[in-house]
């Protein structure tokens, strides 16, 4: 049985227990925290008589049966579609879920020309440096090229916000995206005029800017992620919603905590050991710590 046919079985059981049609309307969420107890019973019994509950499987299946019907009912009582639920709850569940398959990702750099393109593999050297008693810090592109200005934690404390630009090459590396790395490696799209307005310029960078300081606000709460492979799905909604007017939009929110995930384990690498190389693999949507010189 589907969900359409259900839902129209379902609609055909719905009772009326009171004249007032607010309060009628409530019950079928009354119901369903009801029901929802009684599915945690169920569990309490098996954990409590173990094998000798060998009944737990058939009463499981009636209570969550039971549940169901609940939800459907709220579901027809508000218009809303039983199977549009459940397309859409696997829809959000695949993107927080999905396989972290690289050959998933989208490389938005192949109708360009080649000098607009990302590298696919460089390295960048972070070397910290101490100026009138300051930590500073400056980033070699391929033992060579300095990106961008020296940079500071901008802090009263030192909390080695310097090297946030780890995380922008993270975007590189795990999404194949990064207009503030584009800005610095000057490797924008100017052939596509829109593109280099709307994708690679001022907005988008700021954009960028925003999630990287808004997830590192969160991540010091977390100890930096040092000892969690997971990033709070609302976390990753929100960054979601301030892209979705660019082309990273398409990112899922898988792959968005594998970015940010393995980016901040560099991170640490880096601040441990006060700078070093870091390989950036965009072909390999690798970000690895090499070590320092």
């Amino acid at each position: 049985m589907n969900f359409k046919t259900y839902q129209e079985k379902a609609k055909k059981t719905i009772q009326k227990y009171v004249n007032d049609e607010d309060i009628d309307g409530m019950i079928p969420f009354l119901g369903m925290v009801g029901e929802t107890g009684s599915v945690i019973t169920e569990l309490k019994k098996k954990i409590r008589d173990g094998d000798g509950y060998n009944n737990f499987k058939p009463q499981l299946e009636e209570e969550l049966g039971d549940v169901l019907w609940y939800i459907s009912t709220i579901a027809t009582e508000n218009d809303i579609d039983l199977e549009s639920i459940a397309i859409k709850n696997i829809e959000k569940i695949t993107d927080r879920f999905s396989d972290k398959d690289s050959s998933n990702f989208k490389n938005y750099d192949d109708i360009y020309p080649k000098e607009e393109q990302f590298p696919k593999e460089f390295e960048i050297d972070f070397q910290e440096f101490d100026e009138k008693g300051r930590k500073k810090l400056k980033i070699i592109l391929n033992g060579h090229e300095q990106l961008g200005d020296s940079l500071t934690d901008n802090a009263h404390e030192d909390d080695g916000y310097r090297y946030h630009d780890i995380f922008h090459f993270g975007y590189v590396a795990y999404l194949g995206w990064s207009p503030v790395i584009r800005k610095l490696m000057r490797n924008k799209r100017k052939s596509q005029p829109s593109t280099d307005e709307v994708e690679d310029g001022a907005r988008a960078q700021i954009t960028e800017e925003l999630i990287t300081l808004y997830i590192y606000s969160h991540a010091q709460n977390h100890q930096l992620f040092k000892y969690s492979n997971r990033v709070d799905t609302d976390i990753l909604k929100t960054i979601q919603k301030l892209v979705n007017k660019i082309e990273v939009n398409d990112c899922t929110a898988s792959q968005w905590e594998t970015a940010i995930i393995n980016s901040y384990k560099v991170f640490d690498e880096l601040k441990k050991n006060n700078g070093g190389r870091v390989l950036v693999s965009l072909k390999n949507r690798k970000l690895i710590y090499i070590g320092t010189n």
